[in-house]
């Protein structure tokens, strides 16, 4: 994958207009890309595409749990206890019909020996508590930038999901070591020279749609003050008589 300073880089190559106007930052046109790179995943996904790659969702190792009562997503009143995350969450992408999440898993599921949570919604769950049925299964939802698993008895889930916001080093690097081993430059690099999760087949459309949007938003500005006589390079500027 492409980093995101690399991406920024090209966007300026496409157009002489961006490559020699100061006005326009780099990270101007590095919040340009997320946006239309979250446009445009959203529209794949939302066509059942990309879910199997791995080129597109973050892996959070550990995010620790803490048992709560379960009235405090809902207005639901009962003994039942859940499980919280003790942080909240950045923010998911969510397409038409659910989160852009690829997983959620006990904490030793990749060794064989945990088990993959299923997705719901609270008011769901509430309907499954209702019924005169064991509950063996856990699930989860997200409510209030929290997420929550039906199980109080976990004690920590990892998440898979396509993220919108950057993931904060004390969540992305918990200090139980779960996950990938990590360095001091991992944890001061700057965000534009991260790899940046935009699957390769859409990475020209995005190019083109921060291109066109950076054009026609700053060039407009300055064309419009021109003709009105003021210098857009220079503020505080007035018409002299």
């Amino acid at each position: 994958m492409a980093t995101l300073r690399k991406l920024v880089s090209d966007t300026r190559a496409m157009h002489k207009l961006l490559s020699t106007d100061s006005l326009i930052t780099d990270r101007a046109i590095a919040s340009e890309i997320k946006n239309n790179t979250f446009l445009l995943v959203k529209r794949e996904t939302n066509l059942r595409k990309l879910w199997a790659t791995d080129t597109l969702f973050t892996t959070i190792p550990c995010l620790e749990l803490c048992e709560v009562s379960i009235s405090e997503c809902c207005d639901f009143v009962d003994d039942c206890t859940i499980a919280r995350t003790k942080t909240k969450l950045p923010r998911i992408s969510e397409g038409n019909y659910q989160y852009v999440i690829q997983g959620v898993y006990s904490i030793n599921a990749m060794s064989g020996k945990g088990t993959k949570i299923k997705e719901t919604t609270v008011n769901r769950f509430i309907n499954l508590l209702k019924l005169p049925i064991i509950k063996n299964q856990s699930y989860y939802w997200i409510s209030n930038g929290y997420l929550y698993v039906s199980n109080p008895q976990l004690k920590a889930i990892r998440l898979v999901a396509f993220f919108e916001e950057d993931i904060p080093n004390e969540i992305m690097y918990p200090e139980c070591g779960c996950g990938d081993n990590y360095t001091i430059e991992n944890l001061c690099k700057n965000p534009l020279d991260k790899e940046f999760s935009l699957p390769g087949y859409l990475e020209k459309q995005v190019l083109d749609l921060t291109s066109q949007k950076l054009i026609s938003t700053y060039f407009k500005l300055k064309t419009d003050i021109t003709d009105n006589g003021v210098d857009g390079q220079a503020p505080n500027t007035s018409n002299n008589s």
